[in-house]
């Protein structure tokens, strides 16, 4: 049933082309100018290419926003009014949320890499292994998606859920120094390193280019392990909410 179900989000989330719009052709369109303008530069610390650089900034940071399907589909199917059709059925509403993360983060992380394999085909991208790339843009994908069902989990406004999700994601590129550099502080400095979810899933993507693979499993290690927290905060919320 869960993978019934989660089939037919996918294509609920199909026919959402303006989230498309959003999520794949606006990242897209911020590469390609952006590309154009950093030209042929490269950075001179690690020899890797500003238009590759201004690639895994745009692919990872709009993961962020695709946390929006699930804090949809958890408002529409569970909690607004007409929750009650879903709980006519012989289905738990912890089934249909589990079917929900499952459906939402494989989608958002395909979206992923459809930039992914665009801007490498298109723009000679270097990605590194794709494979974990791949791993990489689920991992992140799992922990946007979870953080959105804690916001429409906890918080009453749709509105300020959706806030809340979004700030989460702006905080998160904010510490990864996208707009300033942060300040080489102590306890900032590990948060940003090796806490920041931003940071972990570029830190990843860099470190297979750079041949590091042994960082590049510890990012996403830590990553899953964010996931995880976010998972138990969610149940725990979730069988109050629900009970």
């Amino acid at each position: 049933m869960i993978l019934r179900s989660s089939y037919f989000m996918i294509r609920r989330m199909l026919r959402g082309y303006l989230a498309h719009v959003i999520l794949i052709l606006l990242p897209l369109a911020l590469i390609t100018i952006l590309g154009l303008v950093a030209g042929d530069a490269v950075d001179s610390h690690t020899n890797i290419p500003f238009m590759d650089m201004i690639s895994i900034t745009q692919v990872f940071a709009f993961q962020f926003f695709g946390g929006s399907y699930t804090l949809e589909f958890i408002r529409s199917d569970l909690i607004e009014s007409t929750k009650w059709r879903l709980y006519s059925l012989p289905y738990s509403p912890h089934e249909h949320a589990f079917s929900i993360i499952i459906s939402t983060s494989l989608f958002n992380m395909l979206q992923g890499l459809v930039m992914v394999l665009f801007t490498h085909y298109v723009y000679d991208v270097n990605w590194g292994n794709i494979g974990i790339v791949m791993i990489t843009l689920l991992a992140l994908s799992i922990l946007s998606q979870l953080v959105y069902l804690n916001c429409a989990l906890g918080i009453k406004n749709y509105k300020t859920a959706e806030r809340a999700g979004t700030a989460f994601g702006l905080i998160s590129i904010t510490l990864g120094g996208v707009w300033f550099t942060i300040p080489d502080i102590g306890i900032l400095n590990f948060i940003t390193s090796y806490v920041n979810p931003f940071s972990l899933g570029g830190g990843a993507t860099y470190a297979v280019i750079l041949g590091n693979m042994g960082d590049a499993l510890l990012y996403i290690g830590i990553l899953l392990v964010e996931a995880v927290i976010m998972s138990a905060i969610a149940i725990y919320i979730g069988r109050r909410k629900f009970a």
